[in-house]
């Protein structure tokens, strides 16, 4: 158990003792909620009380069908059901005598759906930021900055995208690049439609009547419906928005990215664009011709903001290092079966800079794993364009595949781009890959997971992998902030009283759990060996603004009673990058208004100093996390107060302590057996505050340092043993 060392000077806190055997089962969030139940009900209260407040709702890991059973004996109201967790609600009576079940492992209380946007908040800090709190001087609320959006799916006149009071729209621009009727052709694009008025918008209503994406990340960074005590609102609540969709992957997304700054450099205001989109197909590096044009759009007060991408749990990497003449990657397919397309597939190989490797498509016989077909070999450096078709049974399978090979211009690495539609293979074969190259090459190879992912079939297949695997328009830009993903709450409640899981059945008993990286969320490097994602933010669940065309959506978990521009509107829950991209992009645009000539370095510096680290993060930065979990409170103080020079000589932080910003104070935990330990808080001028002995730790002791009565501003925390010394930036708010 973790041990917590007082420190009177410093308003330090202890604790100790152990749980009961039956509490080793619940959760924190579920001793929480049982402590609010026995704090605001009296013994009389509940004694009277049989209605829903005496039960929670909760999950429940569970072995054997025969603990369903013993569940309900005992009250509870089984909902629903996957091979190794539950969902049920339970009487606060009788949750000792379910923890005493031997087929009950875990219980997890849920958290009211209501509050899951509100979370994100509080998760991000953002909250402190919207209540100006000391030592700021008034809220910041992006007042004076451009929020952009290219995306699909935006209910043009959601009250989410009127001033709080819902007086005015807030939307200033609307490009639909596929559009030839109303509006106006945007100036200097020569396509799609334009709607600028607010009358214009209105009457337009919504790009895409079934679709809500753009409804929910641009609620998420800049909603501000907060009439009648609404919670679901965004953080750049007072930011100017404008919006495109866009009309294919590549020029559409940089049109639009040009459209949004071109509004802002008109009205003369720092913008931040979101892109909560990406594709597998590229080649990781950077070198695509959208990032490089990324790199060159952006700029002091230019910002872009992407998702790292959602293939986690998809295998859509494979890479090797070649050794040897004989060596060889072998890489198996597996097929998407549910679009209706069996057979169908894309991908990419790509090699080292200046290199060559080689290619065969085959078919591969399970039983004996050997090529039963083996198409000629493909070198990746020269220029091919060929399609070929099979034939069987000369070929043991049938369909096509077209495979088109170059030194790629745009980073002079070899490149194999190779569509599948192959037919009759199945049941007793496979569809692979056979790569080979000299010594020393390297080669990494990516699919469009729309379609399929790579698979070891069989035993002499390649393993896939999730390095690498930052999706290419968000994740890979040098300039781009990109964003990964973390779970505040698992579970929403639909409008229909459904629990909306985040995790599919094949991930249970884990689950998604709070606090920790959603699994979905792409990790990196990039190819070339840049730290992917930046930063990561709140993904799952999250509520924000749903378009109100659409209110039949599942995901809908609430709905108004009331009707705004002639229709009903509500607000629904949605996970992904897509959704930890925009907290980012809403928490940007306050900083822009507190200083608007920020560059993507800046914001990088910003993150790297001010991040919160904690137990999930581990020791950052790294390719999961980045810097850590963004922290717009600290980083809008940073920004403010500039960085004072004491802090510059801050070393990285070796593996011995860890330390982790909360509201009472900065928690440091122990994470290797420490003696004799001494601790010291000083200004960032250098005075000294205050020194105190800790005395020897082990592995899981806690100190806990506060700064109740000293003035607001940065202070170094230092605690040493022995030779070993490590200091940490503290912010005293």
């Amino acid at each position: 158990m973790m041990r917590k060392t007082i420190l009177p000077a410093l308003l330090l806190l202890s604790a100790s003792g152990a749980f009961a055997q039956t509490d080793a089962k619940l959760t924190t969030g579920t001793l929480l909620t049982l402590n609010r139940y026995h704090q605001e009900k009296s013994a009389a209260v509940r004694s009277a009380t049989h209605g829903d407040e005496d039960r929670m709702t909760a999950f429940i890991r569970y072995e054997g069908t025969a603990t369903i059973d013993s569940l309900r004996m005992l009250g509870a109201h089984v909902r629903t059901t996957t091979a190794h967790v539950l969902t049920a609600t339970l009487p606060f009576s009788a949750v000792e005598r379910i923890c005493q079940l031997q087929g009950v492992k875990v219980i997890e209380a849920a958290q009211p759906a209501q509050m899951l946007t509100d979370i994100s908040r509080q998760t991000t800090r953002t909250d402190l930021v919207q209540a100006g709190t000391p030592p700021l001087d008034m809220p910041f609320l992006g007042r004076g900055v451009v929020v952009g959006d290219i995306d699909g799916g935006l209910d043009f006149a959601h009250p989410a995208f009127y001033t709080s009071d819902r007086s005015q729209l807030r939307l200033k621009r609307a490009w639909m690049q596929a559009e030839t009727e109303g509006g106006r052709m945007p100036e200097g694009f020569g396509y799609g439609r334009e709607f600028v008025t607010e009358e214009e918008l209105v009457a337009k209503g919504c790009d895409m009547g079934s679709y809500a994406h753009s409804t929910h990340v641009l609620g998420i960074a800049a909603g501000a419906d907060t009439l009648g005590g609404n919670k679901y609102y965004g953080i750049a609540r007072e930011a100017d928005i404008v919006f495109s969709d866009f009309s294919s992957t590549d020029t559409g997304i940089m049109d639009a990215m040009s459209y949004i700054f071109s509004y802002a450099d008109s009205t003369g205001q720092p913008a931040v664009v979101n892109m909560s989109l990406g594709t597998q197909m590229g080649p990781h590096d950077g070198t695509s011709l959208r990032d490089q044009m990324a790199d060159e759009l952006t700029g002091p007060g230019r910002i872009i903001v992407g998702a790292v991408g959602n293939d986690g749990l998809v295998d859509t990497h494979v890479s090797k290092t070649f050794t040897g003449e004989a060596d060889s990657l072998i890489i198996g397919i597996a097929f998407l079966e549910t679009l209706g397309m069996p057979g169908s597939g894309e991908l990419q190989l790509w090699g080292s800079e200046g290199g060559s490797f080689k290619v065969n498509v085959c078919t591969f016989d399970k039983e004996t794993m050997e090529p039963v077909y083996k198409s000629r070999a493909f070198t990746a450096s020269r220029s091919t364009n060929q399609t070929v078709v099979l034939q069987k049974p000369y070929d043991k399978s049938g369909g096509s595949f077209t495979i088109i090979t170059q030194q790629s211009p745009l980073n002079n690495r070899p490149t194999a781009h190779i569509t599948l539609n192959i037919t009759d293979y199945k049941p007793d074969k496979v569809i692979g890959l056979i790569v080979t190259a000299d010594a020393g090459e390297v080669v990494h190879g990516w699919c469009n997971p729309t379609y399929c992912c790579f698979r070891k079939h069989l035993d002499n297949m390649d393993m896939p992998d999730n390095s690498c695997q930052p999706a290419e328009i968000g994740g890979t830009g040098r300039s781009i902030i990109s964003v990964g993903a973390y779970t505040t709450r698992p579970i929403a409640i639909s409008a229909d009283g459904d629990t909306i899981n985040a995790a599919p059945p094949s991930l249970w008993p884990e689950g998604f759990p709070a606090g920790d990286h959603a699994p979905f969320s792409n990790s990196g490097p990039t190819v070339d060996g840049r730290m992917k994602p930046d930063v990561t933010a709140p993904g799952c669940y999250i509520i924000s603004a749903m378009n109100r065309y659409s209110l039949n959506d599942p995901a809908y978990v609430w709905k108004s009673s009331d009707e705004w521009n002639g229709r009903q509107y509500g607000y629904g829950a949605m996970m992904g990058t897509s959704m930890a991209a925009p907290h980012v992009a809403g928490i940007v645009a306050v900083w822009l208004e507190a200083d608007p000539t920020l560059t993507p370095d800046d914001i990088r510096r910003v993150l790297e100093e001010t991040a919160i680290r904690d137990e999930y993060t581990g020791h950052t930065p790294n390719n999961t996390w980045g810097y850590g979990k963004i922290d717009a409170y600290s980083g809008l103080l940073y920004i403010l107060n500039e960085e004072p020079s004491a802090i510059a000589h801050v070393q990285s932080l070796p593996d011995y302590w860890r330390a982790s910003p909360q509201a009472d104070g900065l928690h440091i935990l122990c994470l290797k057996n420490m003696k004799d330990c001494q601790l010291q808080v000083t200004g960032a001028d250098g005075t000294v505050i205050s020194t105190a002995s800790t005395g020897s730790k082990t592995i899981g002791d806690e100190i806990i340092v506060g700064l109740a009565g000293h003035p607001s501003g940065i202070y170094l925390v230092t605690i040493a043993s022995g030779n070993e010394k490590q200091t940490f930036k503290f912010i005293n708010y």
